[in-house]
């Protein structure tokens, strides 16, 4: 079964320092088991040199991404894995290969 992801959500407040956006995705259990089993089926039957999915990003990730002034559209697989790993979210990295 494919669990798919929320779509980000923004919305608005304000507080003593003025307006602001607050930036949130819900991640459900199921995604991060689902990203889980496919990193551990991965393990056992891939190919050396098949093309392979190697992350699942979360919009909100993407998103922060951008907004922190880098470009994931431009960038490369192990870009975007070291990215996920410098910011200690290896969980949405799904393949346990290194790239």
């Amino acid at each position: 079964m494919k669990v798919g992801l929320i779509d980000a959500e923004t919305t608005f407040g304000e507080n003593v320092e003025g307006l602001y956006l607050a930036h949130k995705q819900a991640i459900t259990d199921e995604f991060m088991d689902e990203l889980k089993s496919e990193r551990m089926a991965k393990a056992a039957l891939e190919r050396p040199g098949s093309m392979n999915r190697v992350a699942r990003v979360p919009t909100f990730v993407w998103e922060l991404w951008m907004r922190q002034g880098r470009d994931p559209y431009h960038a490369t697989a192990r870009q975007i894995v070291n990215w996920l790993e410098r910011d200690d979210l290896q969980a949405f990295i799904s393949t346990p290969k290194r790239v």
